[in-house]
């Protein structure tokens, strides 16, 4: 079990945890949001951010925010060379590609280790978990998603196959592991970064449960619309 250290604040009706955990020597920090006072267990909800960005931004705290509003705990961790991590150098994952596999590697445990050291201290449901990621975020959560295991729904938005996604079919792909977990996809429809086949691609290749949702807009609008459509979708599914 990694190490945890938070600091809790009560803000209204919720709690904000500031939290942080050691993992292989190096400390992972992350933000949730629960209910102040929870009723029984509560589903979780692990919402991360796209590239350049944080567990800060808008695009993780308000949705988390507003989503423990509906009894969820809902966090975020700074990925691998992003946010408060020891090295920051988010540029450097679209300079060196030959990181990818490492990276994978390491998000992939840190979700999982993320999950266990917050059961740990709060009511958590493991058989109630979901997964939102925007760009970056979506694209290490398909591996993190097949590598843990336990997520029953997942919004991956701004994704498609290739990157550290991998492929979408044949060997090396992680997809068939996700037969179990119900996803949306969410798209945009003049994605200057994921092209329509990379996206059409991986929806076809997923075995379980799913949904694609296009939205007009490019890569870089994460709007409201978006998030508004992860949440709908993990609200009929926890």
């Amino acid at each position: 079990m990694a190490a945890l250290s938070m600091q809790q604040t009560l803000i209204g009706d919720l709690r904000e945890v500031r939290f942080s955990f050691d993992l292989d020597g190096e400390i992972v920090p992350g933000l949730m949001y629960l209910p102040a006072e929870p009723e029984g267990l509560l589903p979780f909800v692990l919402i991360q951010h796209p590239a350049t960005s944080s567990k800060d931004d808008y695009f993780v705290e308000e949705p988390a925010r507003a989503w423990a509003q509906r009894g969820w705990a809902c966090a975020g961790i700074d990925a691998p060379l992003h946010g408060d991590r020891r090295e920051y150098d988010p540029m450097r994952l679209f300079k060196d590609r030959s990181l990818y596999p490492a990276i994978t590697a390491q998000f992939a445990r840190e979700v999982t280790a993320a999950i266990d050291t917050i059961a740990a201290e709060f009511p958590i449901d493991l058989s109630r978990l979901a997964y939102v990621g925007y760009s970056m975020g979506a694209m290490l959560g398909v591996p993190a998603i097949a590598s843990d295991g336990r997520f029953k729904a997942a919004a991956l938005c701004l994704v498609g196959e290739g990157g550290f996604v991998g492929p979408a079919a044949g060997e090396g792909s992680v997809i068939p592991r996700l037969s179990g977990v119900a996803i949306r996809i969410v798209a945009k429809s003049n994605d200057e970064l994921v092209s329509r086949a990379a996206t059409e691609a991986l929806y076809a290749a997923l075995p379980g449960p799913k949904d694609i949702a296009w939205f007009p807009g490019g890569h870089f609008e994460i709007g409201p619309e978006v998030i508004r459509a992860a949440g709908d979708w993990l609200k009929a599914r926890l």
